[in-house]
Formats: structure tokens, sequence, C-alpha cells
């Protein structure tokens, strides 16, 4: 006859058993994993097909004389082509705001590129200044040193009031002169085709300001310009204009 210390350790080791059964052991609870996927910004749209429509007054000194001439006028600025070329991003415009800075009876549209050469850093460059760097940037030869200059950085992206970007030696100025400055951002509803002006977007003021001249841009993220000025302070020459139409492409 066994012990009944043996019959006793039987019952005790089946009763822990079944309780081990009954209650699971206790694991740290790991929250399952989760991959977000971020939404590129598109804070300048230079989507072939896009296009947008500026309308206002522009005033300018024929030269060799003292009249001063006024107009209304109408000024598109359109992206006719984009590329890619390494991390270059390349859209070629025709027309732009400034080109009526300094107006003349019959003046067409300007050829620019707007190249964005890291995201957010948008360059403009102009006229022969756009052909000369276009034909750059389609010899595959070329490993694009100096293709454009402190001078023509337009944007640098995101943008916050109080910031400053342009040419190097400039940013320091205590004066404020010869570089893009901040200005303000304020909500703002646009009247103008293309998108409800009951939407509210944030809209920045910059400026640029010379001895002999200032110009200011007005930027939506998202949209572009929406605004540009340009004042010299000799000879006369005034232009303002707002946009009044927007096509974002395709």
């Amino acid at each position: 006859m066994k012990p009944k210390w043996l019959f006793f350790l039987a019952i005790l080791t089946l009763f822990f058993l079944g309780v081990r059964e009954v209650i699971p052991l206790q694991k740290d609870q790991i929250p399952p994993s989760t991959v977000t996927t971020e939404i590129p910004r598109v804070d300048f749209p230079l989507v072939p097909g896009s296009y947008w429509v500026y309308e206002g007054i522009t005033q300018w000194m024929p030269t060799n004389s003292g009249e001063v001439k006024q107009t209304r006028i109408t000024w598109k600025m359109e992206v006719v082509d984009a590329f890619e070329r390494g991390p270059l991003k390349v859209a070629i415009l025709k027309g732009y705001p400034a080109d009526v800075a300094w107006y003349s009876e019959g003046k067409e549209r300007g050829d620019h590129l707007i190249i964005e050469v890291s995201p957010g850093k948008f360059y403009l460059v102009s006229n022969e200044r756009a052909r000369l760097v276009l034909q750059r940037l389609t010899d595959e030869g070329d490993v694009l040193v100096n293709l454009v200059e402190d001078i023509e950085l337009l944007l640098d992206l995101p943008l916050i009031p109080g910031k400053v970007f342009g040419p190097s030696e400039q940013i320091t100025r205590l004066d404020g002169g010869y570089r893009w400055n901040v200005e303000t951002s304020e909500q703002v509803e646009l009247d103008a085709e293309g998108f409800a002006s009951r939407d509210s977007h944030i809209q920045y003021h910059l400026t640029f300001r010379t001895g002999p001249d200032m110009m200011s841009i007005y930027f939506v993220p998202g949209i572009g310009i929406t605004r540009y000025q340009y004042q010299h302070h000799g000879a006369i020459a005034e232009t303002d204009l707002k946009l009044i139409e927007y096509y974002p492409g395709n």
C-alpha cells in the first residue's frame, strides 16, 4: 500500500496542472506595428498644363521720354513642359509676372525656367539665361557645376515670417536689403477662378528691396504666386498684378 503522502502529492500535481491550463501565461502587450505613408507636399505645383492668369495696372516711361504711360493688363504664366535631371526638377515656363515690371507696348511673355534643386528650394532663370541653362540641362555630358546663381533663388520653402534667404553675402545685412524677406503670413480667401473663393489659405508676403527698386510677391503653398508688385524709385516703373484664374494642370 502506497503512503498517503504520495496520494496527496498526485492530487496537488493534477490541481496545479489544471490551473496552468485555465490561466494562460501573461505576456506583455505589444501594440501592432503601424506603417505611415507620408503624403508629399505640393508647395509649388509646377505640373505641365498648369497656368496662372494675373490682371492689374502697370505704369512705365518709354525710353527718352518724360511721359508716363499706364495700362490695365492681363498676363499668363504657364508650365509648358517639365522634366527631371538627377535630383533636379525643371519646369519650363512661358510668362512670369516680372515680365511686366518694365513694360512696353507689344511686349511678349518671356521664357523662364524654375528649377527645384532640393525639396522646397526653387531658382528662377529667365530669358537668355534660361535658354543657356536649358542647353546645359539637356547635355548629358554636363555635370552642371555652377548651373544657377544665388541671385536667382526665388523660394526657400517652407516659409516662416522672419525668414531670410538669397545671396549668401547679403543674408546678414542689417538693413534687410538685397535678399528675400518673409514679412508676414495671413489667412485669406482667394477670389479667383479655378477654386472656391470660400476656401481659406495661408498666404505669405515676401519682399526683395534694393537701392533703386522693390519687389513683392505673395505666395500660397499648393497654388503659387497670387500677387506680384514692383516699384522703381527713379524712372517710373510700377506694376501690381493679382491672380484672377488658376488651373492646376493634370
